[in-house]
């Protein structure tokens, strides 16, 4: 089969995954089109991983795939999984169609931090007013990476990309805060370096019903990384080139800081900096494809 990117030698012992992935499943080998570090590797295993481990139903959590260098992902999670590659930005309007034709799904939607926070806010904003019942991972990398690496909503301040060569100047936009003002009903932030407990929280967020949006913060070592020092070019500040994954993810988890520590932080302590763990978790909210369903039943008696 062509067009599935480089194939490596399988690991000895195996990946205990690697058989359920697409590629695994289909060539019982390892292939990947993303670049060297890329962080969604980690997600696509922790994902396929939470699949078979959980034992999901694919048609009733159908994948719902914005569009995004992310998109690659495909190749590595469940083999029977039921993919959909949508159109940028539209991943939550898509989802929202599957739940309210078939109220039994809890679509499970991977956007990335422009489908999310630039092209498709309006739809973010709209799924998590609704509290629709199903799961959002927002995967920010600060950066579009699939378009050449121009400065996106949740670039980090003082940060160079293709498209602010000198620096970013614009406040960022933060998932959380929006999908808390928005009204989703489970909100959480964790990263690729903390793969436990995102985990944990997809779990949770799979159990929960209404809108789950999780942010997971991961590098983008060829648009990000590269062009960036990792005190993101601040006057005083000793840095390094953050050109391979291991030097982004360290990075990531330093500047990651638990939500319970940052009480007792400062604004000025917590610039730039990554706020992580559960926001809101509130079961009880009412769902909307529930409540569309009691309008339908007043309609339909209403005609007789």
């Amino acid at each position: 089969m062509s067009g599935v990117g480089p194939m490596y030698p399988n690991e000895k012992p195996e990946h205990p995954y690697l058989s359920k992935s697409y590629v695994g499943d289909l060539l019982g080998n390892y292939s990947s089109r993303f670049c060297a570090g890329c962080g969604y590797g980690i997600i696509a295993q922790i994902y396929t991983r939470v699949f078979e481990d959980e034992q999901l139903d694919p048609f009733l959590h159908p994948l719902v795939i914005g569009i995004g260098c992310y998109a690659q992902i495909m190749l590595l999670v469940h083999s029977k999984a039921q993919k959909i590659l949508t159109l940028h930005g539209r991943a939550p309007a898509i989802a929202t169609g599957m739940k309210m034709a078939n109220p039994k799904m809890k679509p499970i939607i991977f956007s990335g931090d422009g489908d999310s926070m630039g092209i498709g806010g309006n739809h973010f904003i709209h799924l998590c007013r609704r509290n629709l019942d199903c799961v959002e991972l927002v995967f920010n990398n600060s950066i579009y990476g699939m378009t050449g690496g121009q400065g996106a909503p949740t670039t980090l301040f003082g940060a160079k990309s293709s498209t602010t060569p000198y620096k970013m100047f614009e406040n960022k936009a933060d998932a959380v805060k929006i999908a808390l003002a928005a009204g989703a009903t489970y909100v959480a932030r964790t990263t690729v370096a903390h793969p436990r407990t995102f985990m944990k929280y997809f779990k949770k967020a799979l159990k929960h019903k209404g809108t789950s949006v999780i942010e997971i913060v991961t590098p983008c070592v060829t648009y990000f990384g590269r062009k960036n020092l990792d005190n993101l070019g601040f006057e005083g500040e000793e840095g390094s080139k953050m050109d391979t994954g291991g030097k982004m993810i360290e990075w990531i988890r330093r500047n990651s800081v638990r939500n319970n520590q940052a009480k007792f932080m400062t604004e000025e302590e917590l610039f730039n900096k990554y706020v992580i763990g559960e926001f809101r978790y509130e079961p009880n909210k009412p769902e909307y494809a529930d409540e569309y369903a009691k309008i339908q039943k007043i309609a339909m008696e209403g005609k007789k």
